[in-house]
């Protein structure tokens, strides 16, 4: 086992991501401090997961474990929120690690304040003045994470005051890892395990929803053997398709399959489905697995066709 790989025995994949926060941690038991990392990157790849297995690691100056205080950015509507219910209360001269989830969605005012109290360069304290008081943010005692699938709306000089974690997308076979360790009970054959990993839509959350249906699907034939053709049926039952697609890009692939091409415009009147739905929900999967192509109109590829076939 690397040295990294001991701060996260049951994640699996990710190996940049534990490579850099096992960094992090080594230097934290050294100085007590770790950057403030923004975790980033798509749906699903264990932004979360990695953000509590990181927490986990940290103790407190007397070897206990740190207390862990995890926000949705969302519930926050202010300032006055935030320090009076959330910071006076909870994180003020204590030992914790916050985790800001869906940080994209911070209050502006509370943003702003970020700014200043995350410009802490290699201080390890911070004090912030609001509303005629003083907040005092001990970066010693208190460790700060933010995770988002949506850098884009993160404000840029917020953004650069943070420390980014990328995920990438899982291969095949570290979700079959997945799937397994979820369900250690089920027997899979190899050739059928790579079959259930390949309809996953690479992320971590979706093998882990796979595994909790191949669990029922084997409780309610009271076997925990699972072939191929358990899989056919599952299928069946449950509607899952070749690469994972949905039925809307199933729809989307038949109707360029039978007219060739079509604009924006054209899949969404032929769909009943809004332009911006079809970009941002379906057309990047589709991209990314090479079934259709863009140029200036929407096409459907050889793998594409050779998929409607088997559809």
């Amino acid at each position: 086992m690397n040295d990294f790989e001991k701060y996260f025995p049951d994640l699996v994949g990710q190996t940049s991501v534990k490579k850099k926060l096992g960094f992090y941690l080594d230097a934290f038991h050294k100085t007590s401090q770790a950057p403030f990392l923004l975790m980033a990157g798509a749906k699903g790849l264990g932004k979360t997961e990695f953000s509590k297995a990181f927490a986990k690691n940290l103790h407190n100056q007397d070897g206990e474990k740190r207390a862990f205080l995890e926000i949705n950015c969302s519930t926050i509507k202010n300032n006055e929120q935030f320090f009076e219910q959330i910071f006076l209360p909870v994180i003020a001269d204590n030992q914790v690690t916050c985790i800001f989830d869906e940080c994209h969605a911070l209050p502006q005012d509370l943003t702003m304040a970020f700014l200043t109290i995350f410009n802490a360069e290699a201080n390890s304290r911070k004090t912030f003045e609001w509303n005629e008081m003083s907040f005092e943010f001990n970066f010693k005692q208190q460790t700060f994470i933010f995770a988002t699938t949506e850098t884009d709306k993160i404000f840029p000089p917020l953004k650069d005051r943070l420390t980014i974690v990328d995920f990438e997308p899982y291969s095949e076979d570290e979700l079959s890892q997945i799937i397994q360790l979820v369900a250690p009970e089920v027997e899979f054959t190899e050739k059928c395990l790579l079959e259930v990993a390949s309809t996953i839509r690479g992320n971590a959350r979706s093998a882990v929803k796979r595994a909790k249906e191949i669990q029922l699907y084997c409780g309610s034939k009271e076997s925990n053997f699972f072939s191929l053709d358990d899989f056919k049926e599952l299928s069946d039952m449950v509607g899952i398709l070749p690469h994972g697609l949905t039925n809307t890009e199933k729809q989307i692939l038949e109707a360029l399959n039978s007219c060739g091409s079509a604009t924006l415009t054209g899949l969404s009147a032929k769909l009943g489905l809004s332009k911006t739905a079809i970009q941002r929900d379906h057309e990047l999967y589709l991209l990314n697995k090479n079934l259709i192509e863009i140029d200036g109109k929407r096409k459907i590829t050889g793998a594409g066709i050779n998929l409607c076939k088997t559809l």
